[in-house]
């Protein structure tokens, strides 16, 4: 058997029983808590052992490195390429405000586990900061010419954020009754901003 196809065939199976390792603490995360998630635990929920579990995780702050990017990518974090095409500070936000209630719907099963958990919210501090620097610069990207003014930033960043579209769903309205509030606020008020910068 050719060398080559030898070290792929081994390099799937450690890329394999990874991913059984990271969705294996995910699930004890989320059924258990962050505490409950043990190495022993973890090797019994994957099926391996525990030494396998240290051997692609010799620390358990990275294996919850790698599960919180595992569920960003299981609830699609939108990316600034969601504007291609789109030209007019309406339609940008529009779009950002849409994505965004999309993703936050996405993530309503793990909102209580992260929020419930000392454990988890310590061990994601870094990942917590990072997802707030992503999506700071998605708004800087649909602001498109207002992205360096630090007050348009702060009134799309709070528009179409999760204050505003959670409040508005406590109020019982549906995703996208909240994108349409959160829309005709924010959009008028960027509009005229973006005027009298052309006009100043």
């Amino acid at each position: 058997m050719p060398r080559r196809y030898v070290l792929a065939k081994r390099a799937d199976e450690m890329a394999a029983t990874r991913d059984r390792i990271v969705g294996a603490a995910m699930r004890l995360y989320r059924d258990r808590g962050f505490a409950a998630a043990t190495v022993p635990a973890i090797a019994r929920e994957a099926d391996v052992a525990p030494a396998t579990v240290r051997n692609h995780f010799p620390d358990h702050a990275e294996l919850a490195s790698a599960v919180a990017a595992a569920i960003l990518v299981e609830m699609r974090v939108p990316g600034p390429e969601v504007f291609d095409g789109l030209e007019s500070i309406a339609a940008r936000i529009t779009r950002l405000a849409s994505e965004v209630a999309a993703f936050m719907v996405r993530s309503e099963a793990w909102w209580p586990v992260y929020t419930g958990d000392p454990g988890l919210r310590e061990v994601w501090a870094g990942e917590e900061a990072s997802y707030e620097r992503r999506q700071e610069a998605l708004v800087r990207a649909a602001l498109g010419p207002l992205a360096d003014d630090e007050a348009a930033v702060a009134i799309a960043s709070v528009g179409v954020g999760p204050q505003l579209f959670y409040a508005l769903r406590a109020r019982g309205l549906s995703p996208e009754a909240s994108v349409d509030v959160a829309t005709s606020l924010v959009v008028p008020w960027l509009e005229a901003r973006l005027a009298s910068r052309g006009s100043g």
